[in-house]
């Protein structure tokens, strides 16, 4: 079995992990690129409790799955940067700071040429709140591991070794964006900072625990942010 598996192109591979970890997400939210009026109809906020279990299984399901495939196609921890450290858990925190940084920066210009964007940004409910504390602890573990390890660590690794630093972030970097567009066009402008921050990261360093710490960090903030 491991001889065939190790006989599938590289081509092959991506296809399975990107189809695996993301290909769930693609009728939504092509749903909401395509019909902006397809998320006025929503009547409750996307992300609530049974949003977060759901998320949490699949991810935990998918990553038991995707982790033996690559580990028998000769990915390791070293070659994805999967190694956790202090320096790096501390690199994490501001990575953070960094992003919140760009995003206000960024919110400030977009407010004095584009002022209806942010007010229109300001109305956006995405949390529907009330949320069980254990479910939004254990998503903010486990979803950032694994966006990080299969959108980040993978993605950017394969695609640099075949087509270029640039385009592995690019494409990396449009990936995570798509698959938020759940949350709708506006609210994906505060994703963009994040993947191309989080790209241009670890295509230069090779290290994969920051990112994992700064995203779980977020999720948490985010989660627990007025919640009841």
């Amino acid at each position: 079995m491991k001889e065939r598996i190790l006989r599938l192109s590289g081509a092959f591979e991506l296809t399975v992990v990107l189809l695996l970890a993301f290909g769930l997400t693609v009728p939504g939210n092509l749903m909401a690129l395509l019909s902006p009026s397809y998320l006025a109809q929503r009547t409750t906020p996307p992300v609530n409790n049974a949003a977060l279990v759901g998320t949490l299984v699949y991810e935990l399901l998918i990553m038991c799955i995707l982790i033996p495939f690559l580990k028998a196609r000769g990915w390791n921890r070293e070659r994805l940067g999967f190694l956790p450290s202090i320096q790096d858990t501390v690199w994490g925190v501001g990575l953070l700071g960094a992003y919140y940084v760009i995003v206000l920066v960024f919110e400030s210009i977009l407010g004095s040429v584009w002022p209806q964007v942010v007010v229109g940004m300001s109305h956006i409910h995405l949390n529907a709140g009330h949320f069980d504390w254990g479910i939004l602890l254990a998503v903010s573990i486990v979803n950032p591991v694994f966006e990080e390890l299969f959108v980040c660590a993978y993605l950017i690794t394969a695609l640099k070794e075949r087509f270029g630093t640039t385009t592995a972030i690019n494409v990396s970097a449009g990936i995570r964006v798509f698959y938020h567009f759940y949350q709708g066009a506006l609210a994906v402008l505060s994703i963009t900072p994040m993947a191309l921050l989080f790209g241009y990261w670890f295509a230069r360093t090779g290290r994969l625990w920051p990112l994992i710490v700064a995203h779980a960090l977020q999720d948490f903030i985010a989660l627990s942010w007025n919640n009841g």
